[in-house]
């Protein structure tokens, strides 16, 4: 799993800090939603009847679409993550437990960030909570 993190911070503070770096960013670069058209695709199938005589007919096999994206998504994301730099967080991953640690561990979601360590893994929990463990 993938976090801000930031030693001894409560996981409380660290999603308003994500949530203010979050408005901040949208502020500075604001959506700038675009459309563009995905063409259709078509492939050429050779069809043969009973008495050989074949013929190549255009099939297709994607309709066209138009589609919506917003072209500042990328910067936006950018300047939310050098924010939360400036906050004193970085993004860290930190390994799913093996299923044998998981049964050794009482579940209790992550309160404060605690110190990580090369054997240090996150147990997910429903409402999008997670626990750091360090077996």
């Amino acid at each position: 799993m993938s976090l801000y993190y930031k030693e001894g911070v409560e996981v409380t503070r660290v999603d308003s800090d994500l949530t203010r770096c979050g408005v901040f960013a949208l502020r500075e670069v604001p959506k700038d939603i675009r459309r563009r058209y995905i063409p259709p695709v078509y492939d050429y199938r050779r069809y043969c009847n009973s008495s050989g005589y074949c013929t190549v007919q255009r099939v297709l096999i994607r309709p066209g679409r138009w589609e919506s994206y917003d072209a500042n998504e990328g910067l936006r994301s950018t300047v939310q993550a050098q924010c939360m730099a400036d906050r004193g967080y970085e993004k860290v991953r930190v390994k799913a437990c093996s299923p044998s640690v998981i049964e050794q561990t009482k579940i209790t979601s992550t309160r404060v960030l605690p110190p990580l360590a090369a054997n240090s893994c996150a147990i997910r929990i429903k409402g999008g909570k997670y626990q750091i463990v360090t077996p």
